[in-house]
């Protein structure tokens, strides 16, 4: 009777967290305010609290090298010399456009910091090497936030954005400075606030923003890179990599979280098909708060009834929560 009723539990707690990912999905999965349909992609995407599980996994990602997960972020690399982290979705997309918006900190004792952090979006996961963290001679994207001045240039920290179709070897020397597609100078390290980039890859335009993190917010966006008629994978997988050298920085991502982007149906073509739900800003805030409330009173309970019932078969409850809520939710993120 007892395991009846844990299993019951259990069962209970896996149809709340479907609710939860699903109150979560219809907060992000389109904007009317926008000229694209956005769709929050979950599988490409990660965030704390609760960000792995008890044995440091990061669901729907793989981590290598000194990449280490907690409770609310991925330390890619912890501020010790000679060290390469990376972490990589681990299902490619099935979508041509995409926003990426990666919320990090770079930090360090040192005035001067090293190696950098790397946003990968390519045809293949990367491999452990030499291109902060990660593979040289890539297929797609790599925007690199470079901490170190190795051309002596006085122009770092620097963000670049290089494209690559695997006949070409990353430049350290010059810090891919003939190489880059373009780039900006930026401060991203021991700011006040994590700092964020934004990139989005819409119709073969290339778009790189930047958040300085002096106050906490979600605007205050700055172009860095703008390119049109750049050509990427039309499926990819995407990925995030770092390394130290002799100096060393903490790189920490926060958040990452991936959107889909769609255009609308012409006029001449809505009756083809059923139009995308659209949500107003005001009903996407409400949602959104709807969405805090239910994930803060889920943890509290989920909490709560560990406690209560603790479990002789260690791991199990866990297993048919993530198996119940992935086979379930599949219906309502699809």
């Amino acid at each position: 009777e007892n395991n009846v009723q844990k299993l019951g539990g259990v069962a209970r707690m896996a149809m709340a967290t479907c609710l939860l990912l699903f109150l979560f999905s219809l907060a992000c999965v389109y904007s009317a305010s926008d000229s694209q349909h956005r769709r929050f992609e979950y599988k490409q995407s990660f965030k704390g609290p609760h960000l792995c599980d008890q044995r440091g996994r990061v669901f729907f990602w793989s981590l290598g090298g000194h990449a280490l997960a907690s409770d609310d972020q991925v330390r890619i690399t912890a501020s010790l010399r000679s060290q390469k982290g990376w972490m990589w979705t681990k299902m490619k997309t099935t979508y041509k456009n995409w926003e990426v918006e990666i919320t990090f900190r770079v930090s360090g004792r040192a005035r001067v910091g090293a190696d950098g952090l790397a946003f990968w979006y390519t045809a293949e996961v990367g491999q452990e090497g030499p291109v902060f963290g990660s593979s040289d001679m890539w297929d797609g994207l790599g925007v690199f936030f470079d901490s170190f001045d190795n051309d002596g240039q006085q122009n770092n920290p620097y963000i670049l954005v290089m494209t690559n179709n695997r006949t070409v070897s990353y430049d350290h020397a010059s810090d891919g400075a003939e190489q880059q597609l373009g780039g900006c100078l930026r401060d991203f390290r021991n700011r006040p606030h994590p700092v964020k980039a934004k990139i989005r890859y819409y119709k073969g335009t290339l778009s790189v923003y930047f958040n300085s993190g002096v106050v906490v917010s979600d605007e205050g966006y700055d172009l860095c890179v703008e390119k049109e008629n750049v050509v990427l994978p039309d499926r990819g997988y995407f990925g995030l990599s770092a390394a130290t050298g002799g100096l060393a920085d903490d790189h920490d991502v926060i958040a990452f979280k991936t959107m889909s982007l769609e255009a609308p149906l012409p006029e001449d073509r809505k009756d083809e098909g059923e139009e995308p739900v659209t949500l107003s800003e005001s009903e996407l805030e409400k949602l959104n708060q709807e969405f805090e409330q239910y994930s803060k009173s889920f943890e509290e309970q989920k909490e709560t009834y560990s406690k209560e019932h603790p479990d002789p078969y260690e791991g199990y409850g866990d297993k048919f929560l993530v198996r119940n809520c992935v086979l379930y939710c599949g219906v309502c993120f699809v």
